[in-house]
C-alpha cells in the first residue's frame, strides 16, 4: 500500500504499476517478496484469485492507498483479505499511517436518501469495492526482511 494523500510532508514516489516499469522503479525486491508472501500465505489450496497494488479511494475525502495483495480468501463474513508486506524498509510512523488509512477507509460511512427525506448511512466499502462481505475485510500487516530480534522490536 502507498500513500497518496495531498500533503507536503509526504515524499512522493514515481508511478511505476507492475512489470517492468515497477522494476525499473526500483520495486522489484519488493514485488518478489510480495509474491513470495502470497504463496506462503496462502498457497495454492485455500485461494481462488488474487490482486497486486489495489488501489482504495474515497474522493470525497483525499483518501487513496494502495494495498499490496488482496487475497480472494472467502469466510463466512468477508470475500478477500488484505495484505500490506513490511520489509523494514519504512519507518514506523510511516508503517502506522498506512494502518490509519485502512482504518479510515473502513469506518468512512456515506449517506444514502434524498434530500431531506429520511435516510440512513452505509459504509462506503460494502458498497464500492467489498459487495459480499459482511465485515470489512481483515488486514495482516506481514513483517519481513530482517533479523528476527529486530522483528520483534518493530511488532
Amino acid at each position: 500500500m502507498r500513500c497518496r494523500q495531498r500533503s507536503s510532508l509526504s515524499r512522493k514516489r514515481p508511478k511505476a504499476g507492475t512489470g517492468a516499469k515497477a522494476v525499473r522503479a526500483g520495486f522489484g525486491p519488493h514485488g518478489l517478496a510480495v509474491t513470495d508472501m502470497i504463496l506462503a500465505v496462502g498457497g495454492r489450496k485455500h485461494l481462488t484469485d488474487w490482486q497486486v497494488e489495489v488501489n482504495h479511494a474515497i474522493k470525497e475525502t483525499g483518501l487513496s492507498f494502495n494495498t499490496d495483495t488482496v487475497l480472494a480468501w472467502p469466510t463466512k463474513t468477508s470475500e478477500v483479505r488484505l495484505f500490506e508486506l513490511d520489509n523494514g524498509s519504512m519507518s514506523q510512523a510511516r508503517l502506522a499511517r498506512e494502518v490509519w488509512d485502512y482504518e479510515r477507509y473502513a469506518g468512512h460511512r456515506v449517506w444514502e436518501g434524498a434530500r431531506s427525506t429520511i435516510g440512513g448511512t452505509y459504509p462506503f466499502w460494502q458498497r464500492h469495492r467489498y459487495t459480499r462481505s459482511k465485515t470489512f475485510p481483515r488486514l495482516h500487516v506481514v513483517l519481513a526482511g530482517k533479523a528476527e530480534h529486530l522483528l520483534d522490536n518493530r511488532l
